[in-house]
């Protein structure tokens, strides 16, 4: 005999009223800010800050619709990647390719590599400023 639990129909509203839009409606609403961003003159300064903080909102509530709709494991996120959507890369294919493996790339990693790359350009900067050094003494 199973058990049935009745929930409080509150409950059930703050439910309905906290889940995230459908992905239709959420990619609609961002598309519709962003092309009122786009053409806002640069003075209606009030507008355009309206517009980006809107921009901000519902990308963040795309990324929850997307979430609900595709999953969150490796395969939702990959259809999230391409499907929803697909990235318009103006470098080139290779560009797209580092930044897929960028974005697929666990935090943590990302931060050693972020340190690593930024250890080397410091040395790379260092080494130079010691050659101008040496360069200048010597001429």
């Amino acid at each position: 005999m199973g058990l049935s639990v009745d929930r409080h129909p509150d409950e059930l509203l703050l439910e309905r009223m906290l889940a995230p839009p459908p992905l239709e409606d959420a990619l609609s609403s961002l598309e519709f800010w962003c092309q009122r961003r786009s053409r806002l003159p640069f003075f209606r300064v009030a507008e355009r800050r309206e517009a980006d903080e809107m921009i901000r909102r519902w990308k963040a509530r795309v990324t929850a619709a997307e979430r609900a709709h595709y999953g969150t494991g490796l395969y939702g996120r990959i259809r999230r990647l391409f499907v929803s959507r697909p990235p318009a890369w103006p470098l080139g294919p290779r560009t797209a390719l580092v930044a897929f493996a960028w974005r697929m790339l666990p935090r943590r990693v990302a931060m050693i590599a972020l340190a690593a790359a930024g250890t080397i350009l410091l040395g790379m900067v260092g080494i130079s400023l010691g050659i101008a050094i040496l360069l200048a003494q010597v001429l």
